[in-house]
């Protein structure tokens, strides 16, 4: 039977705001709230009792203590059998590489796959076209996104557009405030739920810039604050990989991002490129 913690992560995103809110901290630690007395979570998330009682009923249980017992068989599971909680049923810790190479094959081609065909092409198109033009970009995430945020970074500065990314929050706040109508900033967050890059966005919005989303919830604050949101489609799957398929959801996202942004500008990214590779090709190891 599915776990309590499973239900939570399949249906959080879905949920309406105080629910959600109450559901992502939930899951940031099951085993504490399973100690905690309704009123202390309830306060603990800034919500009422009521929300909490209705987040119990959203997930089928008759009210708070049905699901602080969950959690705690929940947890009590997760601690008696780390292997399966952490990377799901999909694999286990006795495969051969080749069942765990097809199992990572199978989620990566999912998220990828999932993720361009459900992918907003015209606000593909609108964001290539305002980097293409952007007299410099911003680019900022955290933790894994903030991976990726340097890898866009990495893509765009050869082509010829003034790109810079930070995992400093303070130092991307304080850039976002110096950005104007005609810069851009692009904010990268799986949950769209991270605080310091929806700050981020938030202050290049207020300073008149022109703000790209990527991320995994439509409906997420960050989403819904970009002037461009693009957004990924990656679903939770047995084996515990989400972090991983989030990431190459992302990658397609910057991929065809930054070919497109290629496109809007040929004549100067084609001059930029060969400029880049003359001043390397002089320190690359001659064999």
């Amino acid at each position: 039977m599915e776990g309590i913690i499973a239900r939570l992560r399949m249906s959080a995103a879905a949920m309406p705001g105080a629910q959600r809110a109450l559901a992502e901290l939930v899951l940031a630690d099951p085993d504490a709230v399973s100690h905690m007395t309704i009123v202390a979570l309830a306060g603990r998330c800034g919500v009422s009792t009521g929300s909490v009682t209705r987040l119990c009923r959203a997930l089928g249980l008759r009210g708070y203590p049905e699901l602080r017992i969950a959690l705690a068989a929940d947890s009590g599971r997760i601690k008696a059998e780390p292997w399966s909680s952490t990377m799901g049923a999909d694999v286990s810790e006795d495969d051969d590489i080749p069942r765990v190479a097809e199992v990572v094959r199978a989620a990566i081609r999912q998220a990828v796959g999932d993720t361009i065909g459900g992918l907003d092409l015209d606000a593909v198109g609108r964001a290539a076209r305002a980097l293409a033009a952007a007299r410099r970009v911003w680019v900022f995430g955290i933790g894994g996104s903030g991976t990726v945020a340097s890898e866009l970074q990495q893509r765009l500065h050869p082509i010829g557009v003034p790109a810079w990314a930070t995992l400093d929050p303070h130092l991307a706040v304080s850039g976002a405030a110096l950005l104007g109508p005609r810069d851009a900033l692009v904010g990268i967050s799986h949950s769209g739920r991270t605080r310091e890059t929806i700050d981020v966005l938030a202050q290049a919005a207020s300073s008149g810039a022109t703000t790209i989303a990527v991320t995994n919830d439509a409906a997420s604050p960050l989403a819904g604050q970009a002037s461009i949101p693009l957004i990924t489609v990656v679903r939770q799957a047995g084996l515990r990989t989400e972090a991983l398929s989030s990431r190459h959801g992302q990658l397609a996202v910057i991929d065809l991002l930054f070919i497109a942004t290629a496109q809007c500008a040929v004549e100067q990214a084609s001059r930029s490129v060969r400029t880049a590779q003359q001043a390397v090709a002089p320190r690359k190891e001659r064999l």
